[in-house]
């Protein structure tokens, strides 16, 4: 027992009060009636009289009250070695069972629960013990006790998954957890210490906090294994890579098959790697679920399989108001959008006088090759359609140059600069590399100018670009609900060469992705990865496992998430802008099983064998952690109180003697 603030303990002398008010009494409490006091005069007096004490229960509650008040801002403190647990004996060992898709080899995890029992066995009898699982994360299966029938029980509820192992992140969560169990700490690695799991750096294995480290090998000497390593599509022809290693050639088939139904099977060599070529597809509009797989079994079976998602959606239509469909601004604007690898986008050039506006709520966004060239009455039009969410991308070509305001947006358009004394170009001064428009294009800075259109930027637009005269060149507007992209030069190859730059290309594409608001969306996973919602544009929506079971509980569905994807096969995406499919598939890493090398293993273990795993190493004490009795003090100080209002009103209540009428 010990305090914090013991001077408080000044406090008990004021015991001394009660004391001194039970031997006092100021009147007597034995009443009598009377008919009336209104003719009597007040007597001010107070009489005295010492009397023995009297009422002893009601002035040992107050004593205690009192006391309880001094002694709980004393802040006593409470340390019971032997009721809290104390540092054992032998330290703690913890048992890191791999549990990554190559562990799922015939006969590999039934070995690896065996040793995993066999180090909870060998285990000193005074030892505290604690089960993790390790693939893509490490799992804690069991908290730190030496109840070894719980440990043992863990062990038996493991299970292979799908996915990879990185023994040097596994490493670094262990160190994190030992640094705060009592020493020394002993770790067994129960793996199949596949070579393929091995951190880039080696110093990413050793463990600060591990005094002493125990490989358990369950791996098998033989490997004997084909899989496939991946799924290229191009148009209509499917590209499966498959390897082997320790097969026999000709013992196997590889299926292919879309949507759930078989479309080809071609035999598959023996070892090395090979390719299997598939042609002439028949895709349905919308995702395809495209499956591979081999026909034989062999010792890994998760790698026997690939899935893959094939986009077969129509091109989104995009209207491209123009003065001269067959003008320059049209060619190198369809030519940039129709190289998008997925074919995603379709120009539909419209020549501006002959536009029905009325169409454009049909589209996400539009483009004018020249802003200059549009009237009042689409002007208002474009206004109300960004507004109430589309996307504009807009140029200044040669009508805009001797316009003084750009329609739509607004600002003020100032005299033209051309280039510098001696021929000198203008040229790209600023660039917003941050702005995800911008993040993926390079290029900008090899772009000439010989002449500009200086649009006077406002406090409402962002200026992603400028040029070395500090004039902007891509202006961003925000309207509504909608955005407008506004560049400072025209297409006509004329006044500069942005047209016939790389960049173009990729601005170009990027641009379409942005005001669309449609993000990249990745179709394909590695098991053990997660999923975020947000990439399709939302933060809401369902997940349908492989096996046809929902992920998220409602509640879940209109929050932001990240889905771990722990299956190989589809999942299925549904958020509010629509659905689509995802492929998982186990790492290919995973499907090499060569063993880590001998002399790898043993440097591993040398470099973790510190001092604390030398015999006679003394153990510190861990002290066991003070319990403050404060609260506990002022808990009893309102029970006493409570009774000690009680007994008063019993003992003290005015008492009246009946008298004569």
């Amino acid at each position: 027992m010990s305090l914090l603030a013991p001077l408080f303990l000044a406090g008990l002398l004021t015991i001394a009060v009660p004391f001194w008010l039970h031997r006092l009494q100021t009147e007597s409490s034995d009443r009598k009636p009377f008919s009336s006091a209104m003719l009597l005069q007040k007597s001010e007096q107070r009489v005295h009289v010492r009397k023995k004490l009297k009422y002893l229960l009601l002035m040992a509650l107050r004593i205690l009250a009192l006391a309880l008040v001094a002694l709980a801002f004393a802040r006593p403190l409470w340390t019971n070695p032997e009721a809290l647990p104390g540092p054992p004996p032998d330290g703690t060992h913890i048992v890191l069972v791999d549990t990554s898709a190559s562990m799922g080899r015939a006969g590999v995890f039934d070995r690896a629960q065996s040793l995993a029992r066999g180090a909870i066995d060998s285990a000193p009898d005074g030892a505290l013990l604690q089960v993790l699982g390790a693939s893509a994360e490490v799992r804690e299966m069991t908290s730190l006790s030496a109840d070894r029938d719980a440990h043992l029980g863990a062990i038996g509820s493991l299970a292979p998954d799908a996915a990879r192992l990185d023994l040097g992140q596994a490493m670094s969560a262990v160190d994190r957890l030992a640094e705060s169990l009592p020493p020394p700490v002993v770790l067994h690695v129960v793996s199949d210490l596949q070579d393929s799991s091995l951190p880039a750096r080696f110093s990413d294995l050793v463990a600060a906090n591990i005094s002493a480290l125990s490989i358990h090998d369950a791996g098998s000497g033989d490997v004997r294994n084909r899989a496939i390593g991946s799924i290229r599509v191009t148009g209509d022809n499917v590209d499966v890579s498959v390897s082997g290693v320790g097969v026999e050639p000709g013992a196997a088939s590889l299926v292919l098959a879309l949507n759930e139904v078989a479309v080809g099977e071609q035999p598959v060599a023996g070892d090395g790697m090979t390719t299997v070529s598939f042609a002439g597809l028949q895709l349905q509009p919308g995702d395809n679920r495209l499956r591979a797989e081999l026909t034989v079994a062999d010792d890994l079976a998760i790698d026997n399989a690939r899935y893959h998602v094939i986009q077969n959606d129509p091109p989104a239509p995009i209207p491209l108001v123009t003065l001269n469909r067959s003008g320059l601004p049209v060619t190198y604007l369809t030519a940039a959008l129709h190289s998008e690898p997925t074919d995603a986008y379709r120009v539909e050039p419209m020549v501006v006088g002959d536009f029905d506006t009325r169409t454009l709520s049909r589209y996400r966004w539009a483009i004018v090759d020249d802003i200059g060239i549009i009237d009042a009455e689409l002007e208002a039009a474009l206004a109300d359609f960004v507004t109430a969410g589309g996307g504009l991308l807009a140029f200044t070509g040669e009508r805009s140059a001797s316009a003084t305001r750009v329609p739509v947006l607004g600002n003020a358009i100032g005299g033209a600069s051309i280039g510098g004394p001696g021929g000198d170009f203008l040229s790209i001064g600023q660039v917003d590399s941050g702005h995800p428009l911008l993040a993926e294009t390079q290029g900008w800075y090899a772009v000439n100018l010989t002449q500009s259109t200086p649009v006077q930027a406002i406090t409402a637009d962002q200026v992603l670009i400028r040029l070395d005269n500090g004039e902007p060149f891509l202006i961003e507007r925000r309207i509504g609900l909608g955005r407008v992209l506004l560049v400072a030069g025209g297409l006509e190859n004329s006044s500069n060469d942005l047209p016939i730059r790389p960049v173009f290309v990729s601005f170009i594409i990027e641009a379409a992705q942005y005001l669309s608001g449609i993000e990249k969306q990745e179709r394909s996973f590695a098991a053990g990865e997660s999923l975020p919602l947000s990439q399709a544009g939302t933060t809401s929506g369902q997940v349908i496992d492989p096996d046809g079971r929902s992920i998220l509980a409602l509640a879940d569905t209109t929050r932001a998430q990240r889905i771990p994807l722990r299956k190989t096969g589809f999942y299925e995406v549904y958020t509010r802008d629509g659905e689509y499919l995802v492929a998982v598939n186990t790492d290919p890493r995973e499907s090499q099983l060569a063993p880590i090398a001998a002399e790898t293993r043993q440097r591993w273990v040398a470099a973790m064998s510190g001092p604390g795993a030398t015999e006679g190493t003394v153990i510190p004490d861990i002290e066991a952690q003070p319990y403050e009795l404060w609260h506990v003090l002022l808990l009893l100080l309102a029970v006493v109180l409570i009774v000690e209002s009680i007994l008063a009103n019993v003992y003290l209540a005015p008492r009246t003697t009946a008298g004569s009428s």
